[in-house]
Parts: C-alpha cells; structure tokens; sequence
C-alpha cells in the first residue's frame, strides 16, 4: 500500500535513512538533524511524502516539494529523494512511488516533475574516497545508484550531467604561476581584491548579467555580510567568487565564480579561483567540493587547481 505520510512515521523514516539512505551515498544523519532537512524544512508537505506500507511497516518512502516562489514553481514539482529498504528495492517499488508523486504533483495543478539543485530541500551526501567529507546537496540523481535507470525507465530525461568536484585542501599549495598573471593582468589594468562595499561599484549589475537567479538572492548579500572576492578594472566588478568561510563540516563553502562576458580571455577565473582556495585553506576549511556541468569550460579551472570528479548527478525532468 502506498499512503501519504504521517508524523508517527519518524522513527521508521530515520531508521530507513539510516540504511538505504545511506546505501545511496546520503551522509548518515541523527532523528534531529534528519528533521530539520526533511520533515521540518519549511517546504516539507505529506501532501508529497509518500510510504510504502506492507504489513504496517514502511519499506520505502519518496519525497517531492512544490512552491510557487521555486523557479518554474507554479506548474514544477520537484523530487527529493526515494528509499527502499533492502527487501523491497526493486523497479516495480520505485516505478510505483514515483507514479504515486506524479499523481500527487497532477494533483496540486504541476505539468512538470524535475530533479534539481533548484530544489530548496537539500540533502547532503559523501563525497567517494574521501574520510567522510560531506557536499551539502544534490543537483540531480547520482549516476551510480539504481534509481538513476529506474528513473530513465519510467520516463525521465536528462537535460544536464553535473560532475562532482573534490580537493583536500591540505595538498593545495598556490600554483607558481599565479604571480606572475596577476602582475600581467595588472599591466591590463585588473586586480583581484576582496570586495568593500562603497568602494568597488557594479557588483549586483555583473551578477544579474549571469541569468542565475540563485546568484542574484546571495552573492551581493554574503559580499555585503561575509566577503567575496572579486575582479576589478577602474574599481568595476568585472568577476567573483566565494564567499570564504568554513561550513561546519570542514568544507569551504563556495557559490560559484564568474567572469564578465566583456573581461573573458585574460584569466581571471584562474587567478580569482586560485586565490579562494588559498583563503579557504587560510580560514581554517579543510577540503573543497563543488557542481560543474560536464561541457561547462569552467572544469578546466577546477582541475588546475588539483579538483578531481568524484561523481556524476543527472539533472532530469518528466512531463506530467
């Protein structure tokens, strides 16, 4: 049976994150941190939980959201994540819990189910090789797990392939070559700076110029609150990245990096990259991890620096 999730199934829930959550590469979470990323996060409805019941225990459980406010929210619902436990981890369970989340989708008005970074519940996983160094979210399914070719066999495509990006900032050292291309881009008139508000214009106007509308909520704001780094010609903001801080796992967060249309061809992302990952290092992080779509240029930046592709995640949709 296939039923909409109740509160009392907690304890089942974080028993089977605990096993076939895990077994797909989740970090491992306590009851409450679990909470806070599932069933307390405030895009979390039963409405899109679902369990697989059979003898009154659960022996799966898929996950969606949908909210007006998300990117293509109003006709979009998105996909979180779909357990099975060990017994019943077939096609025809997770055919039959993804068919059940459509309906729930159809029925909330979506014409669309995606699985997205764009999904606002995020959830963290272990990065492969590594002592148990964690990415806090997928932007798509994990090509090494079976739900990947469920998913194609029950219709989905895929619109991009995101590679998962790794270094162990321990072995970074800053790259020789870095000197000398920031004293070659100074005789160009660029220099890369931290950002200081009032000082350095043209930062939100550059960001919007990206199309990312994820960029344009945070990256003005953590320059404004936290840092960011920044190329700069006659005190414009041609380029960023960061912000710089350590996450509590150890990562260095990192929002992404992006050079103007107009200032490409210089090597500034390099320059800009390379140096985050020294301030990183120097704030105290202890590892790197990053999404880089496969033909996106950017790659060669991250393998520069001693990045490595630990995974691949399929970002997929299906028609409703």
């Amino acid at each position: 049976m296939i039923r909409n999730y109740r509160e009392t199934d907690f304890p089942a829930l974080a028993e089977l994150w605990s096993t076939a959550g895990t077994a797909q590469g989740y970090a491992p979470q306590t009851p409450e941190a679990l909470a806070g990323l599932l069933t307390e996060n405030p895009y979390f409805s039963p409405s899109f939980a679902l369990v697989l019941e059979e003898e009154g225990a659960m022996a799966g459980f898929a996950c969606g959201c949908a909210g007006d406010d998300l990117p293509q929210g109003r006709t979009r619902g998105y996909f979180t994540c779909l357990l099975l436990d060990g017994a019943h981890e077939t096609a025809e369970n997770a055919a039959a819990l993804l068919s059940a989340l459509e309906d729930a989708f159809r029925r909330a008005g979506k014409t669309q189910m995606a699985v997205s970074f764009f999904n606002p519940m995020r959830l963290p996983w272990i990065v492969p090789g590594t002592p148990g160094h964690q990415h806090n979210n997928c932007p798509g399914v994990a090509e090494d797990v079976p739900l990947h070719g469920w998913m194609l066999a029950a219709g989905y495509a895929v619109r991009a392939v995101e590679c998962a990006m790794y270094l162990d900032l321990d072995r970074f050292e800053m790259p020789g070559w870095a000197g000398e291309r920031a004293e070659a881009l100074s005789a160009e008139g660029y220099t890369v700076d931290w950002y200081r508000s009032g000082v350095h214009r043209g930062l939100a106007g550059m960001v919007h110029s990206m199309g990312n509308p994820m960029w344009d909520a945070e990256i003005p704001e953590a320059a404004e609150k936290i840092n960011m780094l920044v190329a700069l010609r006659d005190g414009e903001v041609v380029g960023f990245t960061g912000p710089v801080y350590p996450e509590e796992t150890g990562r260095g967060y990192f929002a992404g990096i992006a050079v103007s249309a107009d200032h490409g061809g210089h090597g500034l992302g390099s320059l800009l990259f390379s140096r985050l990952c020294q301030a990183e290092k120097e704030a105290g992080s202890r590892y790197m991890s990053l999404f880089t779509g496969s033909d996106n240029h950017a790659q060669k930046i991250y393998l520069q620096a001693g990045f490595q592709v630990r995974r691949r995640f399929s970002v997929m949709t299906k028609e409703l």
